[in-house]
């Protein structure tokens, strides 16, 4: 299978170039720099939402859609970077993945999607995201509805992927704060929001098995394990020989308590082993070491 993968320059699109080449799949990147193509994989320069056309190889059989705007954490000056690069690079590169005959479309969508998370995280759910990430995220997976019609769709919604040589998120974050002393923050009463970390190179083996089995349909992918940043940071403090600093800050609104950020994998369940996943301290050591 050839893959042509966009986001190919980013945390998830290199772990995903690696595993990909591992498993004697040929890779094309999708960059905007050709000096970003990672090692091993074809390049295919170009920038999504652009205006520029854009005509796929005719090699390519499947495509894993990664690529999103990293500036999120801007809005609202964000807004129109994150609609061109979410939404309308989403679109162009599904009209040319529909004239290039590809045959298999894989769409990495975002646990996002269920923001304010305050109803079970069930592929079913109505849903109102209320973030521009997830707003965007979700229109993504709209715009790829019809041409599902034409090839099989995946739109997998992962959650809090993490790995070696991550950066600016939460697993990274934690790990800086634990390793300078600088205190982890909870609300006064339990150990605060509980969310379901996951390898990245795990998340990638489930993209694969989409791509080559054919998926259809939306698929939240997580490791089938929950826990609350207290816990993930007292790990982190044990693998790393240090006590971490807390601090009982965070006051929530009256009546209300810290967000369960842990999907239902029911549907994932029936076409991957969830077995597959490890577990969050076996993940740490090579996180930590920033070696597989």
């Amino acid at each position: 299978m050839h893959i042509l993968i966009t986001g190919a320059s980013g945390f998830v699109g290199q772990a995903l170039v690696r595993e990909a080449l591992s498993h004697g799949h040929g890779v094309t990147a999708l960059v905007r720099d050709e000096a970003a193509v990672p090692h091993g994989a074809a390049a295919l320069v170009h920038s999504l939402g652009s205006g520029q056309p854009l005509r796929l190889p005719d090699t390519i059989d499947a495509v894993a859609h990664l690529a999103q705007s990293r500036a999120y954490r801007a809005f609202p000056g964000d807004a129109d970077e994150m609609f061109r690069v979410n939404v309308a690079g989403t679109h162009e590169l599904l009209d040319a993945s529909a004239k290039a005959g590809v045959q298999r479309f894989c769409l990495v969508s975002s646990g996002t999607v269920y923001e304010p998370f305050l109803q079970p995280l069930v592929e079913t759910a109505s849903l109102q995201p209320v973030s521009n990430l997830g707003a965007t995220k979700f229109a993504a997976e709209i715009l790829s509805r019809p041409y599902s019609a034409l090839f099989p769709i995946s739109v997998l919604r992962v959650f809090a992927p993490y790995g070696p040589n991550q950066a600016e998120r939460l697993i990274p974050d934690l790990i800086r704060r634990i390793r300078q002393g600088v205190p982890v923050s909870l609300p006064v009463d339990g150990g605060g929001m509980e969310f379901a970390p996951t390898y990245v190179d795990d998340f990638c083996q489930v993209l694969l098995v989409a791509l080559r089995d054919s998926w259809s349909g939306i698929f939240n992918v997580a490791a089938p394990e929950a826990h609350s940043i207290e816990h993930v940071a007292t790990m982190i403090g044990k693998h790393l020989g240090l006590a971490p600093v807390f601090a009982r800050n965070l006051v929530l609104p009256a009546g209300t308590v810290p967000p369960r950020v842990v999907p239902d994998l029911t549907k994932l369940a029936t076409r991957f082993d969830l077995s597959q996943f490890r577990r969050f301290e076996d993940g740490l050591g090579p996180t930590l070491s920033g070696e597989r």
